[in-house]
């Protein structure tokens, strides 16, 4: 995929990224989660002061397409991947391969011995298929809705 750009994070990228988040949690979700789920998960409407922090802590790794942003990620030296992220009219495009091989490129060189990640139902199919194991299943609560997910993770061969 040569018409795709992974780069880094800028602060004028937050509103996009919202839009993002909201969209790949709504399209990709809905067969897997209510309607209060997805939309304690990830409201429409949101602070923007706190998506700036978190995203600035974050630092995600920002995937371009023609300058539309179409997914992103983090991977923190922990080795966890807190955000990871494919808009959901460019989920199944082979968006998200292209971002979690740069991820697993990068923990590779940061001799990471592990990459984690929590993952909702409708994203473990994608992460399976990609190497990662459940370590174990749990519900969060956000918003006051309550969403199941798994704990995930891929050992990295380390030379």
């Amino acid at each position: 995929m040569s018409y795709l750009h992974i780069r880094s994070y800028r602060p004028e990228d937050a509103a996009e990224l919202h839009d993002l988040y909201y969209t790949s949690i709504h399209q990709a979700c809905q067969n897997d989660y209510t309607a209060s789920q997805l939309d304690g998960w990830a409201p429409q409407g949101f602070d923007r002061g706190r998506w700036l922090k978190l995203l600035e802590l974050l630092n995600p790794r920002i995937v371009e397409c023609k300058g539309q942003l179409v997914a992103y990620a983090d991977l923190q030296q922990s080795g966890l991947m807190n955000h990871f992220f494919v808009h959901g009219e460019w989920q199944g495009k082979g968006v998200g391969k292209v971002l979690l091989r740069h991820l697993e490129d990068l923990a590779f060189e940061l001799k990471l011995p592990e990459i984690s990640c929590f993952i909702s139902i409708s994203g473990q199919p994608f992460f399976k298929s990609h190497g990662f194991k459940v370590d174990y299943s749990l519900s969060s609560e956000v918003h006051g809705q309550w969403i199941e997910n798994a704990r995930m993770y891929k050992q990295i061969a380390l030379s």
